[in-house]
């Protein structure tokens, strides 16, 4: 399979060793892996074909050996059966798609489940929790070895989704067998095949697709410019005037063109996404104005237009799996209070404006007590909430961004208040930008939407030596003190963050453990895999002291060594291929020295176009030059 020649086994001693004491001796009350041959059944599905296939790739890796796949039709001393055998009899009927059970005698070990993904997630789950295999990346991957393989005789686990839609967006969620393996259901970013069950699709964008997909200005606006918002006394064609007839009967038809070419009826569901643009400029005409006031909230509108296409589309009968999306974001995000959404209508409230170093139900932070009212009105009003949530800072990802401690929490709250989809938003362009823990936060979100009770402090460790290896234990030290230093009562963390006021109040003392941490976490590298991956991540840390002139980066020392540590950074970015400071950085970093050696880190993002910096570079390099002979010089005198 293709995703096998990306495998990695890594075999680090805290993960590893914890696996292996649960599972290496072979004991009265347990199952002996090793004996076993998995079981399918005889008109297996193709996606219980592959969640078989899936189990001996894995199995064999761990054991050495060669486990057989037969059909119900046969028997065996020791089994492992997946999938709707003959070996089970559970009623599935009434199941969440993704639902699996798992359980286990001396001789049986049943993995079945509900729908496209079920038994895809209980083989996952089986290889995760008693086998010790985790996906920490789409390129790490532990494979413990342990040719003597046993499992509990007394497993007994239920699990139903938390969620029906997951999704999250830095580089290893783009990967089907990561996706899967870590229970992601979206397809924003990556295909799902038959066999691994589908992803919950959106049906071309995925959001922002008035005027965008839909209605667009470039054809209609010159001759129609009542179709679009009237702002003070001029139609703007930024967004659409969604109580005009014609623009209801353009999209209605321009999407059920999109479903006619898109729509898979085998798919557990699909989104259409009807959603306003990214910008304010909302139509003020007097019939838009009138159903916004009697529904205390833009949201009327946007609500009301978006019940009318989904009824027209239900109408026809051929659609009976898609679902429709909309926004409740910006200046729709107060629920109304007139209109109620469809069944089939999706609410996707956005967190935009939120601070993310404090929990959403933080009280003390004005903010998020204004989200949360909103969570709880739309909660009681749709069955189909969805949540866009945010984990970046935007203008400066490769700042860290020290939301750590909300992760968890905010997860749990939007379960309890009834929310059925989460998208967490990261650095989706991480590939140019990759110098934080944004992978590390796409594996714990992943997680704890699988389940946002878990041991959150054991899976991040996990993860730290997983990828990092032993060292990874100095790296959590950081990610806490960095974490104490994220807000306070009156300090907040928005999605727009300047590195230069980041982690206010953190002592020096704690800057230099920090140093000290990195440098434990290198010596620590197995291999020079681990290293790299310490030094790529170490970027955040360093980032941050160029920005506030800490450390090696200090004002306070010879000027030739605070210029030499700007260089430095420079040249491990374009080492590890950072090219991208921030979503908004139009620019690729510059190579101009002068920048380098006489700014703080912030204006290589903001004075790329400045031309005078050119001019002067080669001043700039002279009077580096001269710093460094002064600087030897006077070192040599000192130590003569």
């Amino acid at each position: 399979m293709k995703t096998a020649k990306k495998i990695f086994s890594i075999i680090m001693a805290t993960v590893i060793i914890m696996s292996m004491s649960v599972v290496s001796f072979a004991a009265s009350g347990e199952f002996d892996v090793t004996k076993a041959v998995i079981v399918t059944p005889t008109d297996a599905t193709i996606t219980e074909d592959y969640a078989a296939e899936r189990l001996k790739f894995y199995l064999d890796k761990i054991t050495g050996g060669d486990i057989q796949i037969i059909t119900e039709d046969k028997k065996a001393s020791y089994e492992i059966s997946v999938g709707a055998t003959d070996r089970d009899d559970t009623d599935f009927s009434s199941a969440a798609d993704g639902s699996y059970i798992i359980t286990s005698t001396e001789d049986t070990v049943i993995i079945n489940g509900a729908g496209n993904k079920g038994t895809i997630n209980g083989v996952y789950a089986f290889l995760e929790k008693y086998c010790g295999c985790h996906w920490y990346e789409a390129e790490v991957i532990v494979i413990p070895e342990n040719e003597n393989l046993t499992v509990p005789s007394d497993i007994n686990e239920t699990y139903t989704p938390f969620f029906e839609y997951t999704e999250t967006d830095t580089r290893s969620s783009w990967d089907p067998e990561f996706s899967v393996a870590n229970g992601l259901t979206g397809g924003i970013y990556k295909d799902l095949s038959a066999e691994q069950g589908h992803a919950v699709e959106y049906i071309g964008r995925s959001s922002h697709t008035l005027i965008n997909y839909f209605c667009q200005p470039d054809k209609y606006f010159a001759e129609h410019p009542e179709y679009y918002a009237l702002r003070g006394k001029t139609r703007q064609p930024k967004q659409l005037c969604l109580t005009n007839e014609d623009v209801i009967d353009i999209v209605t038809e321009e999407a059920l063109e999109l479903l006619r070419e898109k729509h898979n009826p085998e798919a557990s569901v699909q989104i259409l996404s009807i959603t306003q643009d990214d910008n304010e400029e909302y139509c003020e005409c007097e019939n838009c104005k009138a159903v916004d006031n009697a529904n205390g909230s833009h949201s009327g509108t946007m609500l009301t237009f978006v019940n009318e296409i989904a009824g027209r589309i239900k109408a026809t009968g051929l659609y009976d799996n898609i679902a429709f999306d909309t926004f409740a974001y910006q200046y729709t995000r107060k629920a109304p209070s007139q209109v109620i959404p469809r069944d089939d209508v999706i609410i996707r409230l956005c967190s935009i404006e939120c601070c993310f170093g404090h929990t959403l139900d933080d009280p003390k932070c004005k903010d998020n007590a204004e989200f949360m009212d909103d969570l709880r009105e739309w909660s009681n009003l749709c069955d189909r909430l969805y949540i866009w949530n945010y984990n970046l800072n935007c203008d400066e990802s490769i700042n860290i961004y020290a939301n750590f401690g909300t992760l968890q929490r905010n997860t749990q709250i939007f379960y309890e208040h009834n929310v059925k989809g989460i998208y967490q938003q990261g650095v989706f362009y991480i590939a140019e930008s990759d110098g934080e823990f944004a992978e590390m936060k796409t594996y714990l979100l992943s997680k704890l939407m699988q389940n946002p009770y878990l041991d959150y402090e054991q899976e991040m460790l996990g993860y730290l030596t997983g990828v990092y290896g032993p060292g990874g234990v100095y790296l959590k030290e950081f990610i806490d003190i960095v974490t104490k230093h994220a807000v306070t009562s009156i300090r907040h963390l928005y999605i727009e963050e300047d590195s230069r006021f980041s982690l206010l109040g953190i002592m020096p003392w704690e800057v230099e453990r920090c140093n000290e941490l990195w440098k434990m976490a290198k010596a620590e590298a197995e291999n020079e895999t681990q290293l790299n991956r310490i030094e790529r991540s170490e970027l955040c840390w360093r980032y941050w002291k160029c920005s506030t002139m800490n450390s090696e980066f200090s004002r306070l020392q010879h000027p030739y060594l605070w210029m030499k540590a700007n260089k430095e950074l420079y040249n491990d970015f374009v080492k590890f291929g950072v090219t991208k400071m921030g979503e908004r950085q139009k620019h690729e970093l510059s190579d101009n020295d002068l920048r380098h050696y006489t700014r703080r880190i912030y204006t290589w993002i903001t004075l790329y176009d400045e031309p005078i910096w050119d001019a002067l570079n080669p001043v700039g390099i002279a009077i580096f030059e001269l710093f460094e002979k002064l600087y030897f010089m006077t070192s040599h005198s000192v130590n003569s």
